[in-house]
């Protein structure tokens, strides 16, 4: 019989180049499931997606354009990315619309997280811990979903936690004082590129916190140092700059008064929230480092009563102002988004990392059970979450239900077995596993399997794929017209040239031929102004329905041409 793998051979692997290689191989999985397969979502996707596509189309890379309108107030960092990736990709797509391309840079941005996390944390927590909280970090449900989208949030994740993972490692001495304050300062001029100041406030924060708790502020001090703040300037000022330039400062007020102090005031009424928001959703969100949150919250409270000056507490200490004020500040903000906590999930997952190699304590024993009971019921409500999504699907109540159970079933089968494993198992790193295979299982059932055939959610596809079964695609002689449907994933699945347009304007602008789309509750009027011109809505088949997510409404969408008035049809009336 061969002998057991022992830990030391488990510590030499993760400390080599293979630990870094498996993390990276967990976060790209993980992030990349459903890429190719779930359509463009409304409403965040599709805008970054369509604003990057124009960027590609019109070799214009200062100015963010959507349609006709400048989309100025955001930084420019996902927008490179995005059209870096597609143009790159192009000689193997073919194509400018194809959405994986558009979404490469986000599962980037989730593997430098991870293999950020790894760096940092090798030096807060020890090289097992550290491994295992970077897993638990990259096979995380909402990380790794943001990974699948064209956004931003999975960049500024990546580029915040080598930030932070850099002063980790200065904090605690562990490389080159200088040359981790100069990748510091390079990380946080990419956030800033990625969205705006969002990196900075995470980092000065983190050292505010931290220098008032131990009240000591030495190791800060290579920060300082001049090259660092240069070569931020260097990497952050061009494009600022530039853009300040071709938009004569609106950008600056842009940014600044419409979109951040619209979330300062709570302006957005759709997505206010009470504090304690973050909290509650963290055992879903961070799944499956649910199992570790006990004991992650042990090690918290325990260094926070300890004394600052406890050196053995030197490691939480850092998570904990890494994580705390961040989250503080987010709490207390009126306007609240799931995403908007994702920078301190990687201390939150450290943390995670070393609970799982605390329970192995007698004085932690409570962690355990109580960190699976969490799980189980966590992990229980996202897998009936799932078996809800399967009934979006085309079908009828029989097909639904069939469906759902099918759904419920695999997921239920997946978190009985990690159960069973954290029941039976007793290594951490077996632990770990487990979960995070039943992570990867729910993540891939969700996004392989489910999403892509939701089609409910998805009307534009469905829009795009009735318009090339009745050849109504548009052309450069054919122009496609929506009315009351104003989603920019029509745009992004079409032409950039498509039209979201009211019904007069759609009336005064249409020409024979053109396809026009109209929601179901502007069809009337919409013929009503057609006929004024002597032209028709031809309906070309039955209308698609579904829910749109950026509406946040049912729509029926009618399509078809536009035709002239045949000589013999009654006048419409007024």
């Amino acid at each position: 019989m061969r002998p057991a793998v022992s830990p030391a051979l488990f510590d030499q692997f993760a400390r080599g180049w293979r630990g870094y290689l498996v993390i990276a191989l967990i976060a790209l999985a993980s992030s990349l499931m459903g890429a190719a397969h779930v359509s463009v979502m409304d409403a965040d996707e599709a805008r970054f997606a369509q604003a990057s596509r124009q960027m590609v189309e019109s070799g214009d890379y200062v100015r963010i354009r959507l349609q006709d309108e400048e989309r100025n107030r955001k930084p420019i960092g996902t927008y490179w990315a995005q059209a870096a990736s597609t143009q790159l990709l192009a000689p193997i797509t073919g194509a400018n619309n194809e959405i994986w391309t558009y979404r490469l840079p986000s599962a980037l941005g989730v593997a430098l997280a991870a293999l950020a996390t790894l760096w940092g944390g090798a030096a807060l927590v020890g090289q097992r811990a550290a491994f295992m909280g970077a897993a638990l970090l990259a096979a995380g449900l909402l990380l790794s979903f943001e990974g699948m989208t064209a956004k931003a949030d999975a960049l500024l994740v990546g580029f915040t936690t080598l930030a932070v993972a850099a002063l980790a490692r200065l904090r605690m001495s562990a490389g080159a004082p200088r040359t981790l304050a100069l990748l510091f300062w390079a990380a946080l001029a990419c956030g800033i590129l990625i969205k705006g100041p969002v990196t900075p406030a995470v980092a000065a924060l983190t050292l505010i916190a931290l220098g008032f708790w131990e009240r000591r502020a030495d190791w800060m001090k290579p920060l300082l140092w001049w090259p660092g703040p240069v070569l931020a300037a260097l990497i952050a000022l061009p494009w600022l700059i530039a853009i300040g330039a071709a938009t004569h400062g609106r950008f600056f007020n842009g940014m600044l008064v419409t979109d951040i102090g619209a979330k300062l005031i709570g302006q957005d009424q759709a997505h206010l929230a009470l504090p304690g928001f973050y909290i509650a959703l963290l055992p879903i969100l961070i799944f499956p480092a649910t199992y570790a949150l006990p004991a992650a919250g042990r090690i918290a409270w325990e260094a926070l009563r300890a004394p600052a000056s406890e050196a053995r507490l030197a490691a939480p200490r850092f998570l904990m102002a890494w994580a705390a004020p961040t989250l503080l500040v987010l709490e207390l903000l009126p306007t609240k988004l799931v995403h908007y906590a994702l920078p301190v999930y990687p201390a939150i997952a450290l943390l995670c990392g070393a609970g799982l190699m605390g329970m192995r304590g007698k004085r932690w024993r409570i962690s355990h059970p109580v960190g699976v009971a969490v799980f189980a019921v966590v992990g229980a409500l996202i897998v009936a979450m799932m078996a809800f999504s399967a009934t979006l699907m085309p079908g009828d109540f029989e097909a639904d239900a069939r469906r759902a159970i099918s759904a419920g079933i695999v997921g239920a089968i997946a978190l009985g077995i990690a159960v069973l494993a954290l029941i039976l198992l007793r290594r951490p790193v077996l632990r770990a596993g487990a979960i995070i295979a039943c992570a990867l299982v729910l993540s891939f059932s969700l996004r392989e399997r489910l999403l892509p055939e939701s089609r409910a959610l998805f009307p534009s596809a469905e829009l795009v794929d009735a318009l090339a079964r009745e050849r109504l695609m548009p052309t450069d002689e054919r122009q496609l017209w929506s009315v009351g449907y104003d989603e920019i994933s029509l745009v992004f699945l079409t032409r950039t040239t498509t039209r979201l347009a009211t019904e007069t304007e759609a009336a005064a602008g249409a020409a024979l031929g053109d396809t026009l789309i109209i929601e179901g509750r502007a069809l009337e009027r919409t013929k009503l102004e057609l006929a004024r011109r002597g032209l028709v809505f031809e309906s070309a088949g039955d209308p698609v329905r579904g829910f749109s997510l950026g509406l946040g409404d049912r729509v029926a969408l009618y399509f078809g041409r536009v035709s002239a008035v045949p000589a013999d049809a009654p006048p419409q009336s007024p």
